[in-house]
């Protein structure tokens, strides 16, 4: 089977969904997969040994501290949105035609879809954020506004042109993602959710005792994981600042970072016994299983990896980045996390958000809940089915 992936290239979450659901389609049939994206999603594709594609990149304008310029983005894209909407297009039409797949399967790139449409092909889409909301600034409400309902009205149409749309997220109560799939009745009754994706799970893995003592840490005391995630603009400043807190709490709990940099390898940049920096973390989910706590950006697949495994979230996310926002306030609600706005970043907020999340029952009393629905779901199944289907019927 010929396999056409078009991940978003914003971060890492889309495309590596994209790799652990070509993985999955390889357990059931030979797959020959190219992977269409742009910025961060193509140096992954190319690390990591993937048939990579290079596709125009859409660029966000960002402030110093890891904020979205809203008015220089809205300034910035704008007049050129005809433009990166066409080369896109251009491209994705060109690479299908040559390769002619039997499927593509788009993670946020609502081109591909188009493009798959154009060209006659089958499309499964992977989505989390149906509706974008644009961050609010008192000079540019008006022009916010209109991008955002311009987006949802343009947007909407597109997803619906994809054969079946697949959302990685709980059933509720617990969808994080719940105020980002607003949208029209007929778009969300295409939508699928189907749990999070997985490639390990708990019950694979050795306890977490063992696996604290297997990386080098102390089995009886905590460990706090915070993987880096998001864009490589979003980062500097989050870095600076949380690092800085975290070598200060290294003397009452152990601490591990992963900078979420997959092409400089697992080296560490800070190796002693309670206070570790690594470029990148090869074992993801054995980090994660050792873990007590995890600090996370409020991206949407390490919030529900998290919720499947159990462990409680320190969330701390980009400003004015609406998504991981609403994510972020969402997993608040469903009593998985605490948050902290980037402004807040002082030690002792964080300590004692830290603290309550070990100690408060009631974060555990909700993951279980979380674990045990995590546990009868199987995203990646579904999903490889669909694709497989589609595959044959073309």
């Amino acid at each position: 089977m010929r396999a056409y992936f078009a991940p978003c290239g914003m971060g890492l979450g889309h495309i590596v969904r994209c790799e652990a659901v070509l993985r999955r389609l390889r357990e059931f049939v030979e797959v020959d997969a190219y992977f269409a994206t742009y910025s961060e999603g193509l140096s992954y594709a190319r690390g990591a040994g993937l048939k990579a594609l290079e596709i125009p990149k859409m660029r966000l304008v960002m402030k110093r501290n890891g904020e979205i310029d809203v008015e220089r983005t809205l300034c910035h894209i704008t007049p050129r949105l005809p433009s990166i909407v066409a080369k896109q297009l251009a491209h994705d039409l060109k690479y299908m035609m040559s390769l002619r797949p039997d499927v593509v399967i788009s993670d946020t790139r609502a081109i591909a879809v188009l493009a798959a449409k154009l060209a006659r092909l089958p499309c499964v889409c992977l989505l989390n954020q149906a509706r974008v909301f644009v961050p609010r600034r008192k000079r540019m409400l008006r022009a916010s506004r209109l991008a955002e309902a311009g987006i949802l009205a343009t947007l909407g149409q597109v997803w619906l042109l994809a054969d079946e749309i697949f959302v990685p997220d709980y059933p509720e109560p617990f969808t994080i993602s719940r105020m980002n799939l607003t949208a029209p009745d007929r778009m969300r009754k295409k939508m699928h959710l189907v749990g999070p994706i997985l490639t390990k799970r708990p019950e694979e893995l050795p306890s977490q005792e063992e696996l604290k003592e297997k990386l080098g840490f102390r089995p009886e005391d905590p460990l706090i994981f915070m993987p880096v995630t998001g864009t490589l603009e979003e980062r500097p400043h989050f870095l600076k600042a949380m690092l800085r807190m975290l070598r200060g709490l290294a003397n009452h709990l152990q601490v591990v970072v992963s900078l979420g940099l997959p092409d400089r390898g697992e080296r560490p940049l800070v190796n002693s016994p309670s206070f570790r920096v690594y470029y990148w973390v090869n074992d993801f989910y054995s980090y994660l299983k050792a873990c007590d706590v995890a600090i996370l950006r409020g991206g949407h697949g390490g919030i529900t990896k998290c919720m499947a495994f159990g462990k409680p979230m320190l969330i701390v996310p980009p400003p004015s980045h609406t998504e991981k926002i609403v994510n972020a306030y969402r997993a608040k609600e469903v009593g998985v996390a605490k948050v902290l706005l980037q402004e807040e970043i002082y030690r002792e907020r964080v300590r004692e958000a830290l603290m309550s999340l070990l100690e408060e029952p009631s974060y555990r009393e909700k993951l279980q809940l979380t674990q045990r629905l995590a546990n009868r779901l199987d995203a990646l199944g579904k999903i490889a089915s669909s694709i497989l289907r589609l595959a044959e019927r073309s």
